[in-house]
């Protein structure tokens, strides 16, 4: 069996290469010619629909690049994760929406209006429109982003407007704080209709739980609620395979804060011991 891995041509940093690798070495596992493609060499092989592209059995897609995703689907070729699945969890209000849909629990979620470069936000009578809702301490996320680096914490109605015209022009959503999960959810790995393993992910310096944010971790079994609830989100988004962080509610109850279709598992390997892209190639043979 022949496959791509799709990767981004500019992510070449030692965290992004140890991932691939990892992919690499399990898809020998399962006797998968996995060839490494950067998305600046398709680029080439699938300039339009008359594509160029030698068909290969699947593409394990570990990029956000929605364009190349869609041309390789609309070519015939199967993806995992799916172009449209990538495209919500990238962006954090798609992800909103279809857990909306879903009837998940969620933080309660206001999104901010939309505006254009040349003029940002005149004024921001939305946003006290939304702290009349979600209150303060609020959460403000920028649609786009990774490693909680384009999340922000707003303790006042200072901090928060700074933040509003740090964002400028970027789509934007406001969150209440769940204040019984500060610094700490869990990261529960979903390929398929299975939870693969789990991390409870903490810190007490930061509201944020990201290790890249300093964040310290820990092996831990998942409630069967909080299994069920991710593997819910995980089918909400679309997603074959998912990183779903978790919220602590009152009570424990679960409430799903992010999808991650592209997840950075290295750490839950190091953390339980459980190898994500093995169950992952697992998955994929199972289907083909």
């Amino acid at each position: 069996m022949k496959a791509y891995l799709v990767t981004n041509s500019f992510l070449r940093s030692p965290k992004f290469v140890e991932i691939y690798e990892i992919l690499s070495a399990n898809a020998r596992k399962f006797n998968i010619d996995l060839i490494a493609k950067t998305t600046t060499d398709l680029m080439s092989e699938i300039h339009s629909v008359q594509n160029t592209i030698e068909a290969p059995d699947f593409v394990l897609y570990w990029d956000k690049d929605i364009m190349l995703a869609r041309q390789l689907e609309m070519a015939g070729i199967k993806l995992f994760n799916s172009a449209k699945a990538i495209e919500c969890c990238d962006n954090k209000e798609f992800t909103s929406l279809a857990l909306l849909q879903a009837g998940i629990k969620q933080p309660r979620t206001i999104f901010a209006p939309k505006t254009f470069e040349n003029i940002g936000y005149t004024n921001v009578d939305f946003y006290y429109k939304a702290k009349e809702i979600l209150g303060l301490p609020m959460v403000i996320k920028e649609a786009y982003g990774s490693f909680g680096w384009q999340v922000y914490l707003a303790n006042t109605d200072d901090e928060a407007i700074e933040i509003i015209n740090k964002v400028h022009n970027k789509d934007f959503l406001m969150q209440e704080l769940v204040k019984s999960s500060y610094g700490k959810d869990i990261r529960i790995n979903v390929v398929g209709d299975k939870v693969i393993s789990a991390m409870l992910r903490y810190n007490p310096n930061d509201f944020r739980s990201n290790i890249s944010n300093g964040g310290s971790m820990k092996a831990y079994s998942p409630s069967k609620e909080q299994c069920e609830l991710a593997i819910m989100a995980a089918h909400a988004v679309g997603a074959d395979f998912a990183g779903v962080d978790v919220l602590f509610g009152e009570n424990n109850e679960p409430i799903i804060c992010e999808v991650n279709s592209n997840p950075h598992f290295k750490s839950s390997i190091d953390c339980t011991g459980i190898d994500v892209a093995y169950h992952i190639f697992e998955y994929i043979t199972g289907l083909l």
